[in-house]
């Protein structure tokens, strides 16, 4: 059938493919939306806290075409609508803005809900912290909320200036967690250009653009960082996320992505990067780094027992996600921890992390191969950085 004016056209040719990936830590499905609303906030939340995600609202647990009923009107779809937001601002907290675009295939409508990588290190439902392991969402144990409160704080900027009042600071802090994100996703934008991923860093995009502007509208924002730089990289950022994809489109998809990106650098490069990092930031993310050291070793002693018992995914994901919080610490001024330990955690961090987008081919165990030994090698590069700084 023809794609309806109101659904998303490109979404609507990937649906065949995301059904069939099968729920994984990037993608759920959901067969109705939940008359019970704490259903759908919590896999919200869990998204928010653990990684970005997608929803598919209309598709069993096994992939089969479900369809979601009342939507066919517009009253319809934006009572959904409605009713997402509503969840979103009032039964999660903090609150976070998923993109909602609605796709066809043999005439049965999907309601698709991209969750963006929260800014904030937990996400609850109800009071209760959700993260996301591999197929489910589950309330996060004591231990897991630690560690993400621990890598929150290590790259929260905390200044040696001790005339800069703590609304500023926070500032500088929120200001830097944005930037760095947009700029960790258009590094990767070659390797990401496929669904589920490209629609994923269009919605971080999105997201980063909503929050930019929301810093804007702080007095203190106004004066740390004017206005118009803030608005032109949101405007940027909203260009990316929201252009429509042809085939084709590439170089020009590319063209504003760079322009983003430029703006991106420009301001961390005048505004973030001449503050210099305190004695407890510096500490903090040593932790971390040592830490993620020890954690990606004890995976790589499960590395065999994981892929034996089919949960390659699991391994991605645990390797991606210490990487993540790595390659974010590696866009600040680390250097009083060790000299050019930025460039090569940076480099080690960034391995690691494209490690979830590493597919399998029946090609004889190849493609398996190559994932166990890019862990590995990130593994010793690692652990060669952290007995450095442990010296």
């Amino acid at each position: 059938m023809d794609i309806l004016v109101w659904a998303d056209e490109q979404l609507s040719k990937d649906l065949p493919v995301l059904r069939a990936c099968g729920e994984n830590q990037d993608l759920e499905y959901m067969e109705s939306f939940p008359q019970n609303v704490r259903e759908l906030a919590k896999e919200i939340a869990a998204f928010a806290t653990s990684n970005a995600g997608t929803i598919l609202i209309g598709v069993s647990n096994t992939g089969d075409l479900i369809g979601l009923e009342g939507t066919s009107s517009p009253d319809g779809r934006d009572g959904f609508l409605r009713r997402v937001e509503g969840i979103c601002r009032g039964t999660i907290k903090p609150a976070i803005t998923p993109i909602a675009k609605f796709a066809v295939e043999s005439d049965k409508i999907i309601l698709v809900l991209t969750i963006p990588k929260g800014n904030q290190p937990i996400y609850y439902s109800n009071n209760i912290p959700y993260v996301r392991h591999i197929t489910e969402s589950r309330p996060a144990e004591p231990h897991e909320v630690i560690d993400l409160i621990r890598s929150y704080l290590a790259t929260f900027v905390q200044t040696d200036e001790g005339e800069r009042t703590e609304t500023r600071d926070v500032l500088s802090s929120e200001l830097a967690q944005i930037l760095t994100n947009v700029l960790i996703y258009t590094d990767e934008v070659s390797e990401r250009n496929v669904n589920p991923w490209l629609e994923i860093w269009r919605t971080e995009f999105r997201y980063a653009a909503s929050e930019l502007r929301q810093l804007a509208t702080q007095d203190v924002g106004i004066q740390e960082a004017p206005d118009q730089d803030l608005s032109q990289l949101a405007d940027a950022l909203d260009k990316v996320a929201t252009f429509r994809l042809y085939l084709g489109c590439g170089p020009e998809l590319s063209r504003l992505m760079e322009q983003a990106a430029d703006l991106a650098r420009t301001l961390k490069k005048n505004r973030i990067d001449p503050v210099p990092l305190s004695e407890q930031s510096l500490h903090q993310i040593k932790s971390v780094l040592i830490s993620s050291s020890t954690k990606l070793q004890d995976l790589v002693s499960r590395a065999d027992a994981m892929i034996n018992s089919g949960r390659v995914e699991e391994l991605q994901t645990e390797a991606s996600n210490i990487g993540l919080n790595l390659l974010r610490a590696s866009f600040y001024n680390i250097e009083p921890i060790a000299p050019r330990i930025r460039d090569d955690l940076h480099s080690v961090a960034r391995e690691l992390h494209l490690v979830e987008t590493m597919r399998l081919y029946m090609d004889g165990g190849a493609s398996l191969r190559s994932i166990i030994d890019r862990v590995s090698q990130c593994n010793n590069r690692l652990e060669e950085l952290a007995r450095q700084i442990s010296d």
